[in-house]
């Protein structure tokens, strides 16, 4: 449905003073309503009108496409000296092959008459009623292809008076225009369901088909995977348990096996040899892990973890387990700028990874480069980072790039 109303579309009052008539017209408000009154007169023009022009637009050229709406309903009420009064309507095309520049009556008249009444309520009028007037296809020599009714440009409509009315005062209050038509037909519509429903099915048999093959490839992929993960992080465990500098359960770096070489790395940033970086992670909802599969799970995810995350960066870096799920990847050489790049290249990594429990798992991780401070303070900044990443939503990657007082939820001292 479209609605034609006066706040939205520009509606004028016309007469034939233009073409040599002496007939007035002006548009009034009425009870909110635009309303035209008119006082016709016979002068020297053959056919004295008043009426009302609704333009869609203030070019001529530039229109409204109605030809997906099949009916007009007008609630006009029309008091006239004739009882049956008439009124006429017009949809005006434009159309550059027949409409020129600076001449308004070449715009194509698809008209219909018909009696509105007072007080009578809507009246529909079909869209296939209206006819082109024939001296208008005369006068602009038009050729027959275009003669026909035609509504794709529509740019403006008239409502005026019939051409046998006779002098006197009129008025013509505008309650309501509006344009219906069916979005699609009855018969294709049906059409398209049937279709669609036929597509559904087959889309849906070979869904089902191809998610049983791939969760049967999935399955034994996993189980092949598992035992040989669990046959590795074993063998790896007992190697990695006799270094008093390894993690015992996922073979990292502790703290131990990097205090003195921090202390030298923040005396090389204080002397200005080089920059150093600092990406603190945590496994997003480590807990939950654990209470729904086991801790046995949670520590084979933390030693795959540790795999993956090793497989991201540098044999340059240094990867340490700074407790619990939470990890430290220490970066010499590296900017904030390089440091942030690596983060989201580990976040990236850990979210695409195919984990040992057959389920998603994603890490948040915080940035920051080492200026005139402590190595527990950039550290505690890190730390500060990776909080604003786990309230922004987790699964992202937070840089802090100035030096200050760190939020007071960081819990490294």
């Amino acid at each position: 449905m479209l609605t034609i109303n006066p706040e939205k579309y520009q509606y004028y009052a016309a007469d034939d003073k233009k073409v040599g008539g002496i007939s007035d017209a002006i548009l009034v408000e009425k009870n909110g309503k635009p309303s035209m009154r008119c006082t016709m007169k016979k002068g020297k023009y053959a056919w004295p009108y008043c009426e009302v022009a609704i333009h869609f637009s203030d070019s001529m050229f530039e229109g409204v496409d109605l030809s997906s709406y099949s009916k007009l309903i007008l609630d006009i009420d029309y008091k006239s000296a004739d009882p049956n009064g008439r009124l006429r309507v017009y949809l005006r095309n434009s159309n550059p092959i027949y409409t020129k520049r600076n001449d308004g009556a070449s715009l194509k008249f698809n008209g219909v008459e018909y009696e509105p009444g007072f007080n009578a309520g809507p009246k529909e009028i079909e869209l296939s009623d209206f006819q082109v007037m024939t001296w208008w296809i005369a006068d602009y020599k038009v050729p027959v292809e275009h003669a026909a009714p035609e509504f794709s440009n529509i740019s403006i409509i008239e409502i005026a008076t019939s051409s046998t009315v006779k002098s006197g005062d009129f008025e013509m209050t505008i309650n309501s225009i509006e344009l219906r038509g069916s979005w699609i037909k009855e018969n294709t519509l049906l059409k398209i369901i049937l279709y669609a429903w036929l597509v559904i099915i087959i889309a849906y048999i070979l869904y089902e088909q191809k998610r049983l093959n791939k969760n049967l490839k999935v399955s034994a992929y996993r189980e092949s995977r598992l035992r040989k993960l669990n046959d590795s992080l074993k063998e790896k465990n007992v190697e990695f348990a006799e270094l008093a500098h390894r993690d015992s359960l996922t073979g990292a770096r502790n703290r131990n096996a990097v205090r003195d070489w921090l202390d030298q790395m923040s005396q090389q940033v204080r002397w200005g040899k080089q920059t150093f970086s600092v990406i603190y992670i945590d496994i997003d909802y480590f807990k939950k892990i654990n209470d729904k599969l086991g801790h046995q799970t949670g520590d084979d995810i933390l030693r795959e973890f540790v795999l993956v995350v090793t497989s991201a960066i540098k044999s340059t870096d240094f990867l340490v387990r700074w407790g619990g799920e939470e990890f430290v990847v220490f970066c010499p050489n590296h900017n904030a700028q390089q440091a942030t790049e690596k983060a989201e290249h580990i976040r990236k990594t850990v979210e695409h990874h195919l984990w040992c429990h057959n389920e998603s798992l994603t890490c948040s991780l915080g940035v920051t480069e080492m200026k005139d401070e402590r190595i527990t303070e950039v550290i505690a900044r890190a730390d500060d980072a990776l909080y604003k990443a786990k309230n922004a939503g987790r699964n992202k990657v937070i840089t802090s790039v100035s030096v200050g007082n760190v939020s007071t939820s960081s819990r490294y001292m």
